[in-house]
């Protein structure tokens, strides 16, 4: 931590970054560890998909906002894992606005039978599963060293 570490606003805005954080890492785990499998494993496939469709557009809203806020709240006690988030944040917004709408452009040309559109469809799918995972892994990094900083 740098020199402000002691200081009672330092603190605050750690607490906070670390809560939205924790909001941030538990919506990802959750929307994409079990809120997508349940309504695949339980729903009609075309249900499915349009409800997860919908979904997204504020998955991707929350979420770029919980990450905003933990990036702003920890700029100045702990700059480089407010960088760690404000990249999340991109991730999220270049997702909403580039990846979402390739993926629903291609998912209705793969319904339609178009040729290649399956493959297509698959690769804009892996692009957006590997974001993901990669900021989650970028959230559970800066959860743990926020962790180890208040354990020290």
């Amino acid at each position: 931590m740098p020199d402000a570490s002691g200081e009672p606003v330092a603190i605050v805005l750690t607490v906070i970054g670390g809560f939205c954080s924790a909001l941030l890492f538990g919506g990802m785990v959750m929307f994409a560890g079990v809120f997508a499998r349940i309504a695949f494993a339980h729903l009609p496939r075309a249900t499915a998909a349009s409800f997860m469709r919908a979904a997204f557009s504020s998955y991707y809203i929350i979420m770029a906002v919980l990450a905003g806020a933990a990036a702003l709240a920890l700029a100045w006690p702990l700059p480089l894992d407010a960088a760690a988030l404000a990249a999340v944040l991109v991730g999220f917004v270049l997702a909403r606005q580039w990846l979402m709408p390739a993926a629903h452009r291609l998912e209705e040309e793969r319904e339609a039978g178009l040729p290649g559109a399956a493959e297509r469809f698959g690769t804009i799918h892996g692009r957006s599963v590997l974001l993901n995972f990669v900021q989650i892994l970028a959230v559970t990094i800066v959860l743990g060293r926020l962790l180890i900083e208040g354990a020290a």
